[in-house]
């Protein structure tokens, strides 16, 4: 499985009446009374270099971060991640290598001290495929995904939160169909002794294609574990790894992904992160994976 092919994308009427449902719920989460400044037990505070795990893997798995362990305490955060990946099956027999960037805008917002809504858009995919020495590129828009988030246990040094996630059908580069899903799972962070900090969870997405009537689905785990080690509040880096599987119809390992990473803290609440995963196994043929981020959080 190494990507959607030309599938298809929702009426014009379609992609105006969820953009502008994006619109609104932006609009309301913004207009959000905000959640109180102290962060919960078992937080970092949301400027800490170490506070939030990276949004990772690949555009297939995890469009618009769709699949990705979310963040485990309530902040307000703006965010642009640029990904790369790179396929490179060039050998005999399969003559085949493809080029992915995309752009992902992030954006949550507290509700209560302890839930939040998160809102993540693809603004820009641009993939370019050599198949056989038969080449093209292809731009796109597309898709998004939206979340309720909610800090369920504060204890000690401890946090878990879960989270019900929405794939929204919005992608242009679907000329015949439809993709959908949703989404639950679990994040936790604890804070250790000298200056380490663990992170991870679990989610369950259930992406579905609907194309031409029928409706195509598969249940889709991903497991993270990371550590964090902060040099000061405004500079961490992290080491840790990723387990993407299918459970369902065609049980399978998908992607297994270690990673590492930095992110620093910068002026005026900015903040810069690097994020590099190599995939050691898998049926999926991606070889690396590399995001850049830069992000607000006031």
């Amino acid at each position: 499985m190494d990507g959607p092919g030309p599938a298809v994308s929702a009426s014009g009427r379609g992609r105006v009446v969820v953009l502008s449902l994006l619109a609104t719920v932006a609009v309301l989460a913004l207009a959000a009374p905000k959640a109180r400044a102290d962060a919960p037990a078992g937080c970092l505070a949301p400027s800490d270099a170490a506070a939030t795990p990276l949004a990772g893997g690949t555009t297939t798995f995890n469009p618009a971060d769709f699949g990705n362990v979310p963040e485990v305490c309530p902040a307000g955060e703006a965010s642009l991640r640029l990904r790369g990946e790179l396929v490179n099956a060039s050998g005999a027999p399969d003559f085949f290598g493809r080029i992915v960037g995309s752009a992902t805008v992030h954006a949550r917002r507290p509700i209560t001290p302890r839930t939040w809504v998160g809102l993540s858009v693809d603004v820009l995919r641009y993939q370019y495929v050599n198949n056989a020495g038969l080449a093209a590129a292809t731009p796109s828009f597309g898709p998004a995904t939206l979340g309720f988030h909610w800090t369920a246990v504060e204890r000690g040094r401890v946090a878990v939160a879960v989270h019900a996630r929405a794939l929204l059908p919005i992608d242009t580069a679907r000329q015949s169909g439809i993709e959908a899903g949703f989404e639950l799972g679990a994040a936790a962070r604890a804070s250790l002794p000298r200056r380490f900090a663990v992170d991870g969870g679990l989610t369950l997405a259930a992406p579905v294609d609907f194309v031409a009537g029928q409706a195509h689905g598969r249940l889709q785990p991903t497991l993270l574990v990371e550590a964090w080690w902060a040099h000061s509040p405004r500079l961490a880096l992290l080491v840790g790894a990723s387990a993407t599987l299918e459970a369902a119809p065609d049980p399978a390992l998908r992607l297994l992904v270690p990673r590492a990473g930095l992110r620093g803290g910068l002026r005026h609440h900015l903040w810069l992160a690097f994020l590099a995963e190599a995939p050691v196994t898998g049926t999926d043929r991606t070889n690396l994976m590399a995001s850049a981020f830069l992000g607000w959080t006031p």
